[in-house]
């Protein structure tokens, strides 16, 4: 009989730990505004952005095929 080990995993702050391709600027947050009218340039994704899962998926994808995981063809979600 074969035995079947699943687990699963959730990383917090994840969509913080991607890597921009793009530039982009936003402005100071609020209660960190200096009056300067200077804009901050981002280089890593923030939740509220388009890009942020996506650029997620992308180095956690790289990471584990770093370590030999590969992904199901029928879910790309599943890695084994």
């Amino acid at each position: 009989m074969c035995k079947l080990h699943i687990q699963q995993l959730d990383v917090k702050g994840a969509y913080l730990n991607g890597i921009l391709k793009e530039c982009i600027f936003m402005k100071q947050p609020e209660g960190y505004d200096n009056r300067s009218g200077q804009v901050c340039l981002l280089i890593k994704t923030l939740y509220s952005l388009k890009q942020a899962g996506r650029e997620w998926n992308k180095e956690l994808d790289a990471k584990l095929h770093k370590k030999g995981y590969v992904h199901l063809r029928s879910d790309p979600c599943i890695y084994i």
